[in-house]
């Protein structure tokens, strides 16, 4: 849990060299959010929050993937709508220096952009903000031959998703272990930013088709006062998600808090270049 005077969010987990770093957006009061990263200790207990990243602008769901030239590479595409880009960095020392490599897509305000490579093509899942098409209600999606690339195309579908319930992503694209499915997060925000997670199943993805099902709803659990989840991402040995809550600081004149959640192990399949 985050000191009193901030929120933690968007956590992605990422297992590298026999540790564990949790990437995520801090938020102090109505400030800008800012990035940063926490050590996942094998005990399962968590260092300090280290500062990665802090602009003019907000900043957030630091999406953590390899690629490139080298299956090596650390990259990242943080949520930077305000700043009317999508961009990419790269990492100088993991996990804790980052550099501007590119930018991916410029002139668009858009958020929570997910990268990955998949049959032979990068693809780049993202939420625009239009005249017609609000933040929360829609999915684009766009693709290129190489990485890192500045000339991303369009799917002739786009938005491959529209509405509040099942559009914006809520966490890394990733595959089943168990079915070899391909598994997309999305936001359920039809009653309240993010209300709940789904899980769909993308059953088509080329650059003439797209088509998905949702195969599972994550709620908030009750019995940890939450009332919405909107992130999922997974490691090797961990799933994280984040849980929003609303609760009296006390109860019956004790401090109260509440437990915290199972540690959930998952089986997980990367698919690289």
């Amino acid at each position: 849990m985050p000191p009193r005077d901030r929120q933690w969010a968007d956590p992605f987990p990422v297992e590298h060299e026999g540790r564990t770093h949790i990437f995520l957006e801090q938020q102090i009061g109505h400030g800008n959010g800012t990035l940063g990263v926490i050590e996942l200790y094998p005990d399962l207990s968590c260092s300090g929050f280290t500062p990665i990243m802090e602009k003019e602008y907000h900043l957030s769901f630091p999406n953590i993937f390899r690629g490139g030239k080298s299956a090596a590479s650390w990259y990242m595409v943080p949520e930077s709508h305000e700043n009317s880009t999508i961009d990419l960095y790269h990492s100088v020392e993991f996990p804790y220096t980052w550099e501007h490599e590119a930018t991916l897509i410029g002139g668009v305000r858009a958020v929570d952009t997910v990268v990955f490579y998949h049959n032979s093509k990068w693809w780049l899942f993202t939420s625009l903000d239009t005249e017609t098409t609000p933040l929360n209600a829609n999915l684009s999606v766009f693709y290129s031959d190489v990485f890192p690339s500045t000339d991303w195309k369009a799917h002739p579908q786009n938005p491959v998703v529209s509405g509040l319930s099942n559009s914006r992503m809520a966490g890394a694209i990733f595959r089943d272990r168990g079915s070899g499915a391909l598994i997309r997060p999305a936001q359920n925000c039809l009653k309240d930013y993010g209300k709940e997670t789904n899980l769909n199943e993308i059953v088509e993805l080329s650059p003439s088709g797209y088509r998905e099902r949702i195969i599972k709803t994550i709620s908030p659990e009750k019995s940890l006062h939450a009332v919405c989840t909107h992130t999922i991402n997974i490691s090797e040995h961990f799933m994280l998600r984040d849980i929003k809550t609303r609760r009296s600081r006390f109860i019956r004149g004790e401090a109260h808090t509440p437990p915290p959640p199972r540690p959930l192990a998952l089986p997980v399949m990367e698919e690289r270049q």
